[in-house]
């Protein structure tokens, strides 16, 4: 989502927009501006970046107090921290009017070059997958060919839900053994295990060749939820045959009819659910933002 502040400003300098990030050209420079969680982040491409430059970048920031920043190729992505109140927006924009007017003086008549490639030639800027980017000519119809034939590959697979799903739930299991161990050796702490299913049946589903799409995000996040279950089950299982010393299924069955236990069973188990509900939500959200949609090239669009 693109928040108010960062859309103003991208507005103010004439920016486009991806559907998070205002983007564009000031003066001999690319820039990239978007929010995340309690930050706002610049990103600026300079046709070049020598060690007196990032000391000029380096110095400008200390003077503003800003600590964290990064160094990608030919680029700064400064990463202003929002605490109590959002970072203002007025200084961003001093800081990149400082920093546009340093590098145009420096590199007059030149541009940074392509991201993909690294040649310096004429370029355009594209979303690639929403996030935008400065590519030349021949990056772009590479690209654009290339999401293409894996757009209609996607499209034209077979279903194969059934087996992909077969697939989650059978990679699934060996996290039943993480829950068994964090059961033996740190007792109730085996509902922590529970995020390990959606990794193990992600792999699952792909090994078993199930179709990418967001019924797959569906039927993957299902069978977690139903290996949770059975993990805690067989780990809690594990748990009393450790405390009875003795492998005895006629003895469980009767230990399992006792009240305290299954109380005990069922809280383990609502435990275990809840602790895997937000990463389970979030992965479940991801996979179908990401399997649903096709890969795209395309001009960012005006504010």
């Amino acid at each position: 989502m693109l928040w108010p502040g960062i859309k103003k400003l991208g507005k103010q300098l004439n920016l486009m927009r991806s559907d998070t990030e205002v983007t564009g050209r000031v003066r001999n420079c690319f820039v990239r501006m978007y929010d995340g969680n309690q930050i706002k982040v610049l990103e600026l491409y300079a046709p070049n970046l020598d060690s007196d430059d990032k000391d000029f970048i380096i110095k400008r920031l200390d003077a503003g107090k800003i600590k964290k920043y990064e160094w990608p190729s030919n680029g700064v992505k400064i990463i202003f921290q929002e605490y109590l109140t959002p970072y203002s927006t007025k200084k961003i924009k001093e800081l990149l009017d400082e920093l546009v007017k340093y590098f145009s003086g420096k590199y007059p008549d030149q541009s940074p070059s392509c991201q993909y490639c690294g040649e310096y030639t004429e370029t355009e800027i594209y979303c690639v997958n929403n996030t935008p980017m400065l590519i030349c000519g021949n990056c772009y119809r590479q690209h654009a060919s290339n999401f293409q034939r894996e757009n209609e590959e996607i499209q034209n697979a077979p279903n194969n839900y059934l087996m992909g799903f077969i697939g989650a739930l059978l990679f699934a299991v060996p996290g039943i053994l993480i829950t068994i161990g964090f059961f033996l050796f740190l007792d109730s702490l085996g509902a922590v295990s529970a995020v390990a299913y959606i990794f193990l049946g992600i792999l699952g589903y792909k090994k078993f060749k199930g179709k990418i799409s967001h019924i797959g995000a569906v039927l993957i996040t299902a069978a977690a939820l139903i290996m949770v279950g059975a993990g805690i089950f067989v780990s809690y299982s594990a748990l009393i045959f450790k405390s009875l010393r003795v492998i005895d299924f006629d003895l469980l069955a009767l230990v399992y009819q006792n009240p305290e236990i299954q109380k005990e069973f069922i809280q383990n188990l609502m435990v275990a659910y809840l602790v895997s509900a937000a990463y389970f939500i979030f992965q479940f959200f991801q996979l179908r933002n990401e399997w649903k949609g096709k890969k795209s090239i395309c001009k960012p669009r005006e504010i």
